[in-house]
Formats: structure tokens, C-alpha cells, sequence
């Protein structure tokens, strides 16, 4: 069953020709967020008032050099940095413009080292505003997904290094031969991603787990997936037991080659995964397990958002980076994934 295609193609995007003065000018840069997270009515993120004026310089000729707003409700100022990802940010609004660009705009995502090279910023600072990106792009409505549900599971990691001819003969000598690679749920130095894609609607939601056993998957199913839904899996055996709570449950034997049958596959997460596979391998190389669930965040949003135009996913992105803030400190969260 077939991915719904595209509308958007004929649409005028009315984002993109802003972004290119954004991206160089700091005051073109600034009205351009303000545009993109008020719109037309300005509010303040302290107190939520509406009565809020443009703070000018002295002589009252033109803006504040900082861009600063006053609130007649608390008093106070702001800015349009101020309760979002990038308050107590240092870098320009011109840098953010150009990362929002292209994190939302690149199919596959965008490297930090582009990103460096482009703004002429430090590789710390780019990869430290992608990440900020990326929880933006975090949906918060937590929405369950409902009706038919096909649910996978993705080993993210490289090849094991190439043995030494020391090593290799160590282990002939230990076990006779080389032992052969583990695959599926042996693969230590792999990461176990979970996907669920709703039929209807071709919406897909993540999980980035420690390993793939029954108690984890319940607990990742049970925030991602409604009880009502009915699961299609693979013939693993750890979906049996947690399909309990669901609808229905039916399965596809893909060791006997069987990827379809009527309408039940798990093709549609299958192909987020080769997407979020060349993401990986194409743009990335490399990603370590303790940011992996950011980038699955970051292809979750761009599949979900597949139907609008670059502008639009650009404008949902900044919209929901209001009231969100990503610190050094929480930039590694406990519930990341650890090695098995």
C-alpha cells in the first residue's frame, strides 16, 4: 500500500525567499523569527500579554540595537530569543536562520560540519545548535497512534573494525575458526531503534531503547500507540507477548521471505528506516548512542511533515521551539540509550 504522494509541488512557498536576506543580515534575521513565531500579533513569553510595544533607540530613529520589546503587563523585556531554544545564545539570529533552513528544507538532514563551514562557526556551536534544532522538532502533543499500526525494529551502527592478524589468529586458536558476526539482538555494538507507522495517516513516531526485549517494547508501544490499534510486526518473538494489550496482532514471516500478505507488512517502516539509514550513512557517518534518539527525532519530523513545502516545515519548526530550552546540562538525558 502506497505512501500518500506529495501536494505541495504546485504551491506557492511564501518562507523561502525571505530566508536568504535572513541568513545575512542580523536585522532582516531578527523580523523573520518574529514574523515566523508571532505573526501578526506579538506576544510576551513571560506572561503571555499582547500589550507589548517596539523598544527604540534615543533619538528614536530606529530599533533598539539589541531588538528589544517592552511588556505593559509585567514590565519587563524581551526579546524574540527569549523562551525558546535559542535564548542565551550567543551566536547570531542569521546562524539560526541558516540552520532551521537547513535542517527542515535537506531531505536527509544536514552534518554540523556543513554547518561550520558555511556560517564560519566552531564545530562545537554548530552541532550544539543542530541538537537544539532537533528538540524543536520534537512533537509534544504526544498523540497516540490509532487504527492499523506496523511496528519495526532498526539496528543502527557501522561494521565491526577489521581484525589484526593478531587478533584473527588468537580466536582460530581460541575457537578454531573466526566466529561469525552476531546479527539481530547479539549485536552489542548496535542500537536498537523502534518505529511505529500509523496506515491511515503515514505519521511515524520513535524510540531509541537498550535492547530489544518484551518489558522495553511494552513500555515504548504503550506511550507511542493506542490500545485500539491493531500491530503489524515481524515474526520476532518478543511482539507476541506485548501485542496482549492491542486490538489485534498479525505478522509477516520474513524468514520465509514473506514481506506481504492482503494488507499486512511492515514495508511502510521499513522504508523510514532506509531513509533514516542513508540519513546516517550519507550525512552523518557516525552517531553515538547517547544522541541517536536526536537524529531519529530530527527523520520523524521530516517524514511526518513530508506534505508541506520547505517554508511551512521551517515556520512548525520555529513555532515549536517556543517554550523549549536545551542547556549543556540536559544535553545528555538519562533516558538515553546505553549499551546492552
Amino acid at each position: 500500500m502506497p505512501l500518500r504522494k506529495q501536494k505541495y509541488k504546485n504551491e506557492k512557498d511564501e518562507v523561502l525567499p525571505l530566508l536568504p536576506k535572513a541568513c545575512a543580515n542580523e536585522a532582516d534575521a531578527v523580523a523573520f523569527f518574529e514574523d515566523m513565531r508571532w505573526g501578526d500579533t506579538p506576544a510576551c513569553p513571560r506572561c503571555g500579554s499582547v500589550e507589548v510595544r517596539v523598544m527604540m533607540n534615543k533619538d528614536g530613529t530606529a530599533r533598539n540595537e539589541r531588538y528589544l520589546w517592552k511588556c505593559a503587563g509585567c514590565k519587563k523585556q524581551f526579546t524574540v530569543r527569549v523562551g525558546t531554544i535559542m535564548e542565551d545564545s550567543g551566536l547570531p539570529l542569521t546562524v539560526w536562520a541558516f540552520a532551521f533552513w537547513q535542517a527542515c528544507a535537506s531531505k536527509k538532514g544536514v552534518a554540523a560540519k556543513q554547518i561550520e563551514r558555511q556560517c564560519q562557526i566552531s564545530y562545537k556551536s554548530a552541532l550544539f545548535v543542530l541538537h537544539r534544532v532537533r528538540w524543536a522538532m520534537v512533537d509534544s502533543g504526544n498523540i497516540r497512534l490509532t487504527g492499523t499500526v506496523e511496528v519495526d525494529e532498526k539496528y543502527v551502527g557501522g561494521k565491526p573494525r577489521k581484525l589484526s592478524k593478531q587478533a584473527r589468529e588468537k580466536l582460530i586458536a581460541e575457537h578454531g575458526e573466526l566466529p561469525k558476526p552476531k546479527r539481530g539482538l547479539g549485536r552489542n555494538h548496535h542500537t536498537p531503534v523502534i518505529a511505529c507507522v500509523e496506515r491511515d495517516s503515514g505519521k511515524v513516531r520513535t524510540r531509541v531503547v537498550a535492547n530489544v526485549t518484551a518489558e522495553n517494547l511494552k513500555d515504548a508501544l504503550r506511550d507511542m500507540v493506542h490500545p485500539s490499534a491493531v500491530l503489524h510486526t515481524d515474526e520476532l518473538n518478543v511482539y507476541p507477548p506485548v501485542a496482549k494489550g492491542y486490538a489485534g496482532h498479525k505478522t509477516v514471516q520474513h524468514s520465509a521471505f514473506e514481506y506481504a500478505r492482503g494488507d499486512v507488512t511492515t514495508n511502510h517502516a521499513e522504508g523510514f528506516f532506509s531513509r533514516m539509514e542513508r540519513c546516517i550513512m550519507g550525512i552523518h557517518h557516525n552517531v553515538s548512542r547517547e544522541h541517536l534518539h536526536r537524529y531519529a527525532t530530527h527523520m520523524e519530523f521530516l517524514h511526518n511533515n513530508r506534505e508541506t513545502t520547505d517554508g511551512e516545515r521551517i515556520r512548525i519548526a520555529i513555532q515549536q521551539a517556543d517554550g523549549k530550552r536545551l542547556t549543556l546540562r540536559r544535553l545528555l538525558p538519562s533516558n538515553a540509550a546505553t549499551p546492552a
